[in-house]
Formats: structure tokens, sequence, C-alpha cells
């Protein structure tokens, strides 16, 4: 596996794509990060940002994941480059978790760096603001990190079991496209169960309005937030993301094991 993971690392470094597509991206958030900013309706700020636009923090990074999962575990089934490792003596066992575990960790940490980048830049113009702690804030978009990975261990059995570098990233720009609505037309999201539905759970706060009485403008309402985040949150976010993840990558070794790669 140490041969796999060396080649790997090796191939990957000097892909030049890889490094335009993560500065694309890294530019795009900077940008939607100033530009919601400028475009809010109360004072601007880093805070501001999280509470108002939750979904910038995480709804990008799904096609990042799915073109990175996708190149990284399908990518060989084209070339028959994995061909050739299965009869240079690799077990399939190393093959299968030399390109899943670094595609998945890895963009599972890519996916968390992107959550911070519209963050930082809309803090850069406008200040961190009195919405929100920014400790609190720092746990949630840090907890990020396991839905991130359990997102990208279901694109990995995607790949596997496909072995379709497109199909992969074809998803994960439908999830990127309908994320939103798919949360909007279900209402509730609860569950831990769904990667979507968890990351919005982990960046939506607590909310209570206070009303207070202004010479010219009358009765004002005004909304505070709690950033606290509770035990069963982080408890259930780890484990159930750990457990799921476990899940997918062991059905996806399953079938690549007994797989005749036709």
């Amino acid at each position: 596996m140490k041969k796999l993971l060396s080649s790997l690392s090796y191939q990957s470094l000097r892909n030049g794509a890889f490094y335009r597509l993560t500065a694309l991206f890294i530019v795009a958030l900077a940008v939607f990060g100033v530009v919601l900013g400028m475009t809010s309706d109360e004072t601007p700020g880093a805070g501001r940002l999280i509470v108002d636009s939750p979904s910038i923090l995480w709804l990008f990074q799904s096609m990042i994941i799915a073109i990175i999962v996708g190149t990284v575990c399908a990518g060989d089934f084209k070339d028959k480059d994995i061909y050739y490792e299965i009869m240079s003596g690799h077990s399939r066992l190393d093959i299968f978790f030399s390109k899943a575990i670094p595609a998945t960790v890895f963009t599972a940490l890519l996916a968390t760096l992107f959550s911070v980048v519209p963050v930082i830049s809309n803090c850069i113009f406008f200040g961190w603001g009195d919405v929100i702690e920014v400790k609190g804030a720092v746990i949630r978009i840090v907890l990020c990190f396991f839905p991130f990975f359990r997102l990208a261990a279901f694109f990995t059995l995607i790949a596997f079991l496909s072995k379709s570098r497109m199909l992969v990233t074809a998803l994960g720009y439908i999830a990127m496209c309908f994320g939103v609505v798919l949360l909007n037309i279900i209402g509730s999201h609860t569950s831990f169960l769904l990667s979507f539905f968890n990351l919005q759970d982990l960046l939506e706060f607590g909310t209570w309005s206070i009303y207070n009485l202004d010479p010219a403008g009358g009765i004002v309402m005004h909304t505070a937030y709690d950033s606290s985040i509770s035990g069963s949150m982080i408890s259930g976010t780890i484990i159930i993301s750990v457990l799921v993840s476990a899940v997918y990558l062991i059905a996806g070794y399953g079938f690549f094991r007994k797989n005749d790669l036709d």
C-alpha cells in the first residue's frame, strides 16, 4: 500500500488542473463572501454572513469533493491503470484503501478549509461584528469536517460502483444545484443521516427576539443568536458520520473485491 500511496501523491502533486480548480473555488468563495456582505440588509460582518447565508459554507463543497473523489477513485478504471496494479501483485484491499482513505480524508479537510474562505474574506472587509461569538462559529465549522467526510465516503462508494468519474462529478453538480432546494422542500432537517441536513443544522443558530421602543421608529425588533452547540449535536455529528462513512467504505470495498472489472 505504501508504494500505491506514494504513486498517488506524486500524480496529485503534478496535476496542474487540481491547483487551478482549487484556486478557482477559493477565489469564487472569497468573492461570494464579500458580495453577500455588500448586499446585506443588516450591518455586514462575518458573523452576520454565517447566520444569514450558512449554505455558502457547505453547498459548493459537494462539487469539489465529487471531482476529486471521482478522479482519484474512478480515474484509473478508464485508463486501465487499476488492472496493471492488480497484475503487479497488489491486493484489492491495498488498492481500494490506498485510494479511498486519501480521497475521503483529503477532500473533507479541503472542503472544511473552503468553508472558512468566505468568512475570512468577509471579515477582512467588514470585520466580525457582534452577532455571534467567534468560538462557537469556529467549533461549528470544524465539525463540518465529519459530514464532508461522510459525503466523500458516499461518492467513493459511487465511484467504485459505477467506475465513472463523470457520473460522480455529475452527482456532485446535482447536489450543489439542488441541495438547498431539497432542504426547503422537505422542511425539517433534524436527521444526522444526511450530510446536507447535518451541515445545515451545524450552521443554524438558536435565536430569540428582543423588542425595544425607539422614539423615531416605534417598536424595533432585534434578533439575538445563541452560538453555543449542544453535546448531543457534537456527538451525533461525529458518531453518525464515522459509522455511516464506515458502511459506505466497507460496501465499496465489498463490491470492488468481488467485481470482475469487465
